[in-house]
């Protein structure tokens, strides 16, 4: 039950007090609010339900994209395939053996003192390492220009590991560790850490300036919006104020071996982004990407997000029985009886504060067909008060993610909405 998004946030970091210097670096400055003008560019791509790159990984409901990446002002290009599309993190991650293996060799970003910067991305399923280079992003027709990304170190080339990023064992840098050979961030924030790593450095710090090389030494640093980790849409020239995920209904209850949907840049921008004036619920979010959920009917307020690289419900609930024994679904809820029928109600936060009951079920994944990749009705506990709304929720709906500051129509991010 991996939970792939950012797990810091700027009121987390920032309550954490502050550690070390100020730096500058290099990238691009994201674009204004969204456009509103409708430019004829291609503005949506395949998104596919599929087996992961992992020989025997065993991953399920992971949707994908291919990632169009160049190094920056070049025609050294490749198409990177199953990168996982993440509505619960922000900007493009690369596993480094999957980019060198296309003979893809990014620039390396680089601080005041011309030392190259890396990050500590701290996912709840583990953490990432590597460093920061510039590309050119190409997704659908858009172009992320001079985009920062991550490239996640899987084979140690980079600078060590400091102390203060944590434990070896933690890393997910790898294709086994996402079921993937990349994560593309799509959720509602802009850059992946903000103002907290502009003006404060923190006892788990997020950005390192590192000497290069293997034998590297990295000192913890600030680094300035336009330098840090950046979502690919708000770079966009258009259609930078959020997406759509678009997934149809699974053909079969007890899942599916792949399913093929749409992922939709814009809203409010063309013709096939437009949001709809009737039955649209948007909840918008706190500074961590949150809106509220209670579950059943339960008095407890807990923070929820619409997260694509969570495989199923995430929420703790004692009362359900728990998947045992030889199955691959060991730790998930396993009701009986099944299907067991549950709701919450959902609240945005600030402006966008509607409030919407939702109905869902859990069934018992034991009996999904052998081979089956997008799976209906899963959830699973996880040990944190939070209510994960994850890829189950995707299938028969339109999700629209709301980019924080960016404006849509009547709504202006970041929200989430269905």
């Amino acid at each position: 039950m991996p939970v792939l998004r950012l797990a810091y946030s700027m009121v987390a970091l920032l309550a954490l007090g502050l550690l070390g210097a100020c730096v500058g670096g290099n990238g691009s400055k994201a674009g204004a609010g969204g456009s509103t003008s409708k430019p004829p560019v291609l503005n949506s791509m395949t998104l596919t339900v599929e087996a992961g790159p992992a020989a025997g990984s065993g991953g399920i409901n992971h949707a994908y994209v291919t990632v169009k990446v160049c190094e920056h002002a070049s025609t050294s290009c490749a198409n990177i395939d199953h990168v996982l599309v993440d509505t619960g993190s922000w900007g493009l991650r690369l596993v480094g053996s999957v980019l060198a293996a296309n003979s893809v060799a990014l620039g390396a970003e680089t601080d005041s003192s011309n030392r190259n910067i890396q990050e500590c991305a701290p996912f709840g399923a583990g953490k990432t390492w590597g460093p920061v280079a510039l590309a050119d992003v190409t997704l659908a027709g858009e172009i992320a220009s001079n985009l920062p990304v991550q490239i996640m170190d899987d084979t140690g080339a980079s600078a060590p590991l400091p102390a203060t990023c944590g434990d070896a064992s933690m890393l997910i840098n790898s294709v086994a560790g996402f079921d993937a050979n990349g994560v593309l961030g799509v959720g509602v924030f802009a850059h992946d850490c903000g103002e907290a790593c502009v003006n404060a450095a923190t006892p788990m710090p997020v950005y390192y300036g590192c000497s290069s090389g293997s034998a590297g030494v990295c000192t913890a640093e600030n680094v300035v919006l336009e330098a840090q980790v950046t979502n690919p849409v708000a770079l966009f020239a258009a259609d930078n104020n959020g997406i759509i995920v678009e997934l149809p209904n699974l053909q079969n209850a007890n899942g599916d071996a792949t399913v093929q949907g749409t992922l939709i840049f814009g809203l409010g921008t063309q013709s096939n982004n437009t949001l709809p004036v009737i039955g649209l619920s948007v909840l918008g979010t706190d500074s961590n990407g949150d809106f509220t959920a209670t579950y059943n009917g339960q008095s407890t307020v807990l923070p929820s997000w619409i997260d694509s690289g969570a495989d199923a419900y995430l929420f703790d609930d004692p009362s359900i029985a728990v998947c045992a024994g030889a199955t691959i679904f060991v730790g998930y809820y396993c009701p009986a009886p099944a299907p067991l029928s549950l709701f919450t109600v959902n609240t945005g936060v600030g402006a966008n504060n509607a409030s919407s009951t939702v109905q869902f079920a859990l069934q018992d994944p034991t009996t999904f067909a052998a081979g089956a990749v997008a799976l209906i009705d899963l959830g699973g506990g996880g040990g944190a008060a939070r209510f994960v709304w994850g890829m189950p929720y995707f299938y028969g709906r339109s999700i629209y993610v709301g980019i924080e500051g960016r404006a849509a129509g009547s709504y202006t991010g970041s929200y989430f909405a269905y």
